[in-house]
């Protein structure tokens, strides 16, 4: 599996969150919206999209409702809930932290001695 695709793993559960914290969406909205504001680089397709949502449903952080529209055609909208808004919170900070960390690691440039026994 590519990097980008471990990467995205990671962090689904909370760009869900995010663009549901900002309106109610139904699900090929959040897919359309995620690919447009990412400009192509965070696309997930729809089978993986939805047990996550069902997932952050048993926790109480989204929650669904079926609104018809039209004569016979019904849509689910997703909205999400206070403590799905607490659990972004936490999740945005930890995940602050942890890019942080890794940048610093990254752009650090230190030459470290070897630890390999020297041959005698």
């Amino acid at each position: 599996m590519r990097v980008r695709e471990n990467l995205k793993r990671g962090t689904v559960e909370m760009v869900l969150l995010h663009l549901l914290s900002e309106r109610e969406m139904y699900g090929y909205e959040i897919l359309s919206e995620m690919k447009e504001r990412s400009n192509g680089q965070f696309a997930i397709k729809d089978g993986s999209m939805y047990p996550i949502l069902y997932r952050m449903i048993d926790k109480g952080f989204i929650e669904d409702e079926q609104v018809l529209v039209g004569r016979r055609r019904t849509r689910v909208y997703y909205h999400i809930t206070e403590l799905g808004k607490e659990h972004l919170e936490t999740i945005k900070e930890e995940y602050k932290a942890v890019t942080k960390g890794i940048t610093e690691l990254l752009d650090s440039h230190v030459t470290l001695p070897s630890s390999r026994p020297a041959n005698k």
